[in-house]
């Protein structure tokens, strides 16, 4: 081809085939994004019903954990677990990648503990942790963020109380929004959110793990599913079907009815059943849609 006009696609972007459009998706790398792209026209959006999105999808939420192991003496990795050595000393793992956008959820289970203090946190990017060293070591303090074990939460220096403990075989979550103005850390203990959160985190962070004479489990590692959570939501009440323990209801679709004037901003493969739920029921409220200016 000589010509540039040669490589056109008639139609611009909505003349491509299904499975461009579905290369197209595989290479975008946040569920914000990819819910936009999906927004364009029905011809995308309808890419929901083939059966290499969900694979798709699960690609561009799920993160690949990669343990930074400084020395052997610290301990080694299978898969997506580290294994504590059996050095009586203090052992900080950081977590590649380097996070900066989005909504981003870190969810462990800690192991064999035996009591010992364990903790998860977050670090600015520019954090290296030394070998037999604790997180906040060397001048580190005011730039990590640690919920440890024993229910405190350490920043600048200082043990905040009021969180819950947790020990082995617990699930520890901690959950970075990028997106908040400030940016913040919640942490939770098998699904209910803690009391102490920090804001201000820095613009760019990884996890990190310190399990003391154990095993460390990542269960998830992924962009967080855009919900209504106590992080994200735009009223005072607002349903959840997590473990929130501060939300009105769970399941939205089971108790619109004669709840007042609903916000509603469904994912897209929920908004014709949310449509045919509001005719069912005669609800009032304001329902967020894409708005599709070119039918295909």
């Amino acid at each position: 081809m000589d010509n540039l006009n040669e490589y056109n696609v008639d139609g611009s972007l909505l003349g491509l085939g299904q499975f461009v459009l579905l290369e197209i998706l595989s290479k975008i790398k946040l569920p914000q994004d990819a819910q936009q792209f999906l927004a364009v026209c029905k011809k995308i959006y309808q890419l929901q019903n083939h059966p290499r999105f969900e694979k798709i999808i699960q690609s561009i939420i799920q993160i690949e954990p990669i343990f930074i192991i400084k020395e052997s003496s610290q301990g080694n990795s299978e898969e997506n677990k580290f294994l504590h050595s059996d050095e009586n000393e203090p052992c900080v793992i950081a977590l590649d990648p380097v996070i900066s956008e989005g909504i981003v959820r870190l969810e462990i289970i800690f192991e064999n503990n035996r009591g010992r203090l364990s903790g998860i946190g977050i670090a600015d990017a520019s954090c290296s942790f030394d070998v037999g060293k604790m997180p906040q070591d060397n001048e580190n303090d005011k730039k990590t963020v640690g919920y440890w074990s024993n229910g405190t939460l350490d920043h600048f220096s200082t043990y905040a109380k009021g969180n819950q403990w947790y020990h082995q075989r617990f699930r520890i979550s901690a959950i970075v929004d990028m997106t908040a103005v400030p940016r913040k850390v919640v942490f939770y203990v098998d699904g209910i959110e803690q009391p102490n959160s920090v804001v201000e985190i820095p613009s760019e962070i990884r996890f990190w793990l310190s399990p003391q004479e154990t095993l460390a489990s990542p269960l998830y590692f992924e962009i967080a599913k855009w919900a209504a959570a106590l992080w994200n939501k735009q009223q005072a009440r607002y349903y959840n079907l997590g473990n929130d323990s501060k939300v009105e209801e769970r399941d939205a679709m089971e108790i619109l009815q004669n709840k007042g004037q609903a916000l509603l901003h469904p994912p897209l493969p929920m908004i014709n059943r949310v449509i045919n739920k509001i005719k069912e029921e005669l609800t009032q409220g304001k329902l967020i849609v894409p708005v599709w200016k070119r039918q295909i």
